[in-house]
């Protein structure tokens, strides 16, 4: 760098320049250095994007606590900011933008793989993080040319289109890869329909159950029943064992009444029909229309193939116990 060359990046090219770095690393037979990368400046760009038009609308939301701001500060950039949910919700609530909860979905399981990254380290197939990196780039690419373009003009404009159209190409043959596994996978996934779902992984309705193991036919990550359950109802849900301790919420995942796993999710959507719900258990794949739970311990009884109102566990040992 040459003598007294200042390092110059507005909010909107800053974030801009961190997508064409993605692309870059998305480009080719990505390695896994530059696939870590490409996650760890996609949640960047989603970041300083989406606070760059919450800062258009008013400087002071930025700040964690609106209430308790300071002009020099944010000038200095010498402030806490607030989260990437705290930026959704004031985007919708205060500027008038809104992220749709799918949205909100890939821009929540983006955050999750960096934080993974930046402290425990991560382990993913490359289709996942590709598939779920298209999705973002996809969202984060209609988000700057509504939301964020209008805003601009001269060079900055012209730069900022020039870098769009960068990221756009590089996006497309992403998307071409994506949707060429799909083509290719879907005669088989249409098959077993009724007990395909959403995969945690790369967010591709491609996570099938069968013989005790939840698969994903597009990323090829193989989960065992009880955490595939966990994590689908966590990512597509929003249920996970903290909320029921804190909030009383509804339990995530429950006793299959079928194959006895700890892998029943109630509410799921399927391929099948994705805006209904059905309870799935993730290890045998049986689907159940009717449950109760058993009136001595609360385990779930399957209704449609017995009337009784207590389950077989708590039936033998009232038979062992008499």
């Amino acid at each position: 760098m040459a003598t007294g060359q200042n390092v110059d990046f507005p909010p909107i090219q800053n974030g801009m320049d961190y997508l064409i770095s993605v692309m870059d690393g998305l480009s080719g037979d990505p390695s896994p250095r530059a696939l870590k990368y490409a996650v760890l400046h996609l949640q960047a760009a989603t970041e300083v994007l989406l606070k760059a038009r919450l800062i258009a609308h008013d400087w002071r939301q930025v700040f964690r606590n609106p209430d308790k701001t300071d002009l020099s500060q944010f000038q200095r950039g010498n402030f806490q900011s607030c989260s990437m949910a705290e930026t959704i919700e004031r985007l919708g609530s205060k500027a008038g933008v809104a992220v749709s909860p799918e949205e909100k979905g890939h821009i929540t399981h983006l955050s999750h793989q960096r934080n993974r990254l930046q402290h425990f380290g991560l382990t993913e197939p490359t289709a996942a993080i590709k598939s779920r990196t298209a999705l973002v780039l996809d969202f984060l690419l209609d988000f700057v040319h509504i939301h964020l373009r209008s805003g601009l003009s001269g060079s900055d404009l012209e730069h900022v289109d020039a870098q769009m159209q960068t990221v756009r190409s590089g996006l497309n043959r992403v998307k071409a890869l994506v949707d060429t596994r799909l083509a290719r996978i879907q005669p088989e996934l249409d098959k077993v329909a009724e007990c395909t779902v959403q995969c945690p992984a790369c967010g591709r309705w491609a996570m099938t159950m069968a013989e005790g193991e939840a698969t994903c036919r597009f990323c090829g990550v193989p989960w065992p029943p009880e955490h595939a359950a966990e994590e689908y109802a966590a990512e597509f849900l929003g249920l996970n064992h903290y909320l029921v301790a804190t909030d009383g919420a509804e339990l995530p995942t429950r006793c299959c009444p079928e194959c006895g796993l700890e892998a029943l999710v109630r509410g799921a959507h399927t391929a099948a029909d994705e805006a209904g719900s059905v309870a799935l258990c993730f290890g045998c794949g049986e689907r159940f229309n009717r449950l109760r739970g058993c009136i001595r311990c609360g385990e779930l009884i399957d209704r449609d193939a017995t009337d009784t109102q207590v389950c077989d566990s708590c039936w033998e040992h009232a038979l062992f116990r008499d």
